[in-house]
């Protein structure tokens, strides 16, 4: 594509596996939970959404053991995500609460918006891992479709099939989406290119400087599965979480979070195989070649 607001977002194979809660506590929806999660680096505090009920208990019962308890901040990469959880510290150990299988909860919602709390995910679903989208770079929805349907018209003949279908599979999600959440998007980015793909359980409400200050650690090779797609994401400095507190508390007025992605790159982390020796890896949902445009 000719347009130099065109940017082609090479998704990342990812392979992660998400905390899970097996067996849901029986929580109020009239209470909602809030976390505190202190590093070395700062503290955030976030919020866990009652419509991810499997998700948000599975996260509450791992930091109840303490499960997290002086793991890394593993993987950052800035303008994208900051993902932690990984028990070994480098992208893979991890099991769910129960270590049972937690099937995907996502709705209209829950999207990831800037300071967005998600699972990883890998073949066999998610395990501990988690990110927090730490994008804040505004994303014209609307205009990126614009540019995109009339890229397609015009370079319709020359287009392969395959790379026909990306595009059009691309146009109709952006087309889908609300107006509200066009406005949420473009007023403080996110990581939009995930939207739909991974369970948001949660929203960053406080600290979201700590999430700048990671975003601008200095970087190098060390993650394998960034390592092959040439990217930089393994902090030169540790980030170890502390702890995690956990409150809850009457539920009140819905903080709304804000942004968007510019690269395609997808939350990851390796599954340990049977053998601690060996680990697989699972590509993003999908896996394709796509474009964004970010607002001017």
């Amino acid at each position: 594509m000719k347009r130099n607001f065109i940017v082609l977002l090479t998704i990342l194979i990812c392979s992660v596996t998400a905390c899970q809660s097996g067996q849901k506590k029986d929580r109020n929806m009239d209470q909602e939970t809030k976390l505190k999660i202190e590093t070395t680096a700062g503290d955030i505090i976030v919020k866990l959404y009652n419509e991810t009920p499997q998700h948000r208990d599975n996260f509450i019962k791992l930091a109840e053991e303490g499960t997290y308890e002086g793991t890394l901040f593993h993987r950052v990469i800035k303008d994208f995500m900051i993902q932690g959880g990984s028990l070994r510290g480098n992208g893979t150990g991890g099991t769910t609460a129960d270590k049972t299988e937690i099937p995907r909860e996502t709705n209209n919602r829950m999207r990831a918006y800037y300071g967005a709390l998600g699972y990883a995910e890998g073949s066999d679903g998610i395990n501990s891992q988690f990110f927090i989208v730490n994008n804040k770079t505004p994303f014209d929805i609307a205009k990126t479709a614009a540019n995109i349907s009339s890229d397609l018209e015009e370079y319709k003949d020359r287009l392969k099939e395959e790379d026909k279908k990306t595009y059009t599979d691309y146009l109709s999600k952006l087309n889908s989406v609300p107006d509200d959440v066009k406005a949420k998007y473009l007023s403080s980015g996110g990581a939009f290119s995930i939207d739909g793909n991974y369970t948001i359980f949660g929203q960053a409400i406080e600290g979201l400087d700590f999430l700048d200050k990671i975003s601008a650690v200095e970087v190098s090779s060390g993650n394998s599965i960034d390592d092959e797609a040439g990217i930089a994401s393994k902090p030169a400095v540790s980030i170890i979480i502390k702890k995690i507190e956990i409150a809850t508390i009457p539920t009140i007025t819905e903080t709304e979070a804000t942004t968007t992605t510019r690269k395609s790159i997808r939350p990851s982390a390796t599954t340990p195989a049977p053998s601690d020796t060996t680990t697989a890896e699972t590509p993003a949902p999908d896996n394709t070649t796509v474009a964004e445009t970010t607002a001017q």
